[in-house]
């Protein structure tokens, strides 16, 4: 790096390559587009008529979005507050709509593509406590391979340290929003575990829902009047392990000119009196950080960039749309024909699973698959309390994301 001295950059994280330089951006949806067709009964006032049948197509069109977040049983446990809360204002969530066509015969009919507006939907569902719980492993690791110039300034201890703080306020942040984090230590084995492409055996993933990573840069240069200038930068990404997609990707930091912004202006402005350096001259905030050493510009830009990060993450996962099942294979071990056609009929009647499909039988072991609406852990207690289940001697011995494991 040409310029070591005054400015020095550190980048790693296992499962992100260098592509994450590019300019590419992953977000998840702010609106959704949805076409529905309303009704009416027919009355001697057409035009209200056609007024009462577009009312209906926008809220069709609203429970459709709402549909990707809860699914139709929590949607029938909570739907006074849905009701209450989003169905009754749903003219409110719609951005634009354009009617597609009209019917008028026996009923008043209207067709209509429908822009839904996802952000506030989910912020009242999650504030509601109806969002998915995602289960959240965040993992940032630096690697100061290639920059011995940052030893300089933070020795290898100092290093893992700003990392572990940068987690750590993400993590507050996503714990305030109602998500759940994933243990420390399940998260260093992972770190260790997880291959340098970042696949994750689904069998060591413990129970991590999206994994958040990115790889962290680290810059500082001298500045006016004795002080020094630095900037954080996190390449961050979000891994839904259950599927391999990545639902978010994107830039979040500061820079050193102070008017390019690498985040949403609303976020910018909200860090920029208390964190940054304030408004320039024409109202954009300016997101620079300062100190009277480089150590201690640093700290300010890792502060800053920590926090902005925090709430980006937030806002994505929360409107990321939840799945309403899952597929789990449920390997017994030890039964007879007779005795596992029982099972299949006691698993039918413990609830939430929609599906059930038995592979084949061996006689030693045997793989029953079924989607259910939940996890493989809420599914395993399920089982654990069945008095059939037990009767049968059987036990879990192990729960993954996609199997449950039963033996005598």
């Amino acid at each position: 790096m040409n310029s070591c001295p005054r400015i020095f950059l550190f980048t790693t994280f296992f499962w992100l390559s260098a592509f994450l330089c590019a300019s590419a951006q992953v977000s998840v949806p702010e609106s959704q587009t949805i076409v529905v067709w309303g009704e009416s009964a027919v009355t001697g006032d057409p035009s209200g008529d056609r007024q009462r049948a577009l009312s209906q197509a926008k809220r069709n069109a609203l429970e459709q979005v709402v549909g990707l977040y809860l699914t139709s049983s929590t949607r029938v446990r909570n739907f006074q507050v849905v009701e209450e809360r989003i169905y009754s204002k749903s003219a409110g969530f719609i951005n634009s709509y354009t009617i597609l066509q009209e019917q008028r015969g026996k009923t008043q009919r209207v067709q209509v593509q429908a822009q839904v507006s996802v952000e506030p939907v989910t912020e009242i569902l999650r504030n509601s406590g109806l969002l998915r719980k995602w289960r959240i492993g965040v993992l940032l690791s630096p690697d100061f391979q290639g920059s011995p110039a940052v030893l300089g300034y933070y020795s290898n201890q100092r290093s893992m340290e700003v990392a572990r703080s940068i987690e750590a306020s993400i993590g507050q942040r996503l714990l305030e929003a109602g998500f759940k984090l994933v243990d420390s230590r399940h998260l260093a084995t992972l770190r260790q575990e997880t291959d340098p492409l970042g696949k994750i055996d689904g069998s060591s993933s413990y129970g991590i829902d999206l994994l958040v990573g990115g790889s962290i840069s680290l810059a500082a240069r001298r500045s006016g009047g004795g002080l020094s200038q630095s900037v954080c930068q996190i390449h961050g990404k979000i891994l839904r392990t259950d599927t391999g997609e990545i639902v978010y990707q994107g830039n979040v930091g500061n820079t050193f000119d102070g008017i390019s912004l690498l985040v949403r202006r609303s976020l910018a402005e909200k860090y920029a009196d208390t964190l940054g350096n304030g408004q320039l001259a024409d109202g954009t905030p300016d997101l620079r950080t300062y100190g009277s050493g480089f150590s201690a510009a640093l700290d300010n830009a890792v502060r800053l960039t920590a926090a902005m990060m925090g709430d980006e993450i937030m806002s994505q996962i929360t409107r990321l749309p939840a799945a309403v099942s899952s597929i789990i294979v449920l390997e017994i071990q030890g039964l007879d024909f007779t005795r596992l056609m029982e099972l299949e009929e006691e698993f039918r009647n413990l609830g939430g699973i929609t599906s059930l499909t038995t592979e084949e039988y061996s006689g030693a072991v045997n793989s029953i698959e079924v989607e259910y609406d939940g996890d493989s852990m809420m599914l395993a207690r399920a089982v654990s309390k069945s008095e059939v289940i037990r009767s049968m001697g059987l036990k879990v011995s192990r729960v993954t994301k996609s199997k449950i494991i039963l033996k005598k």
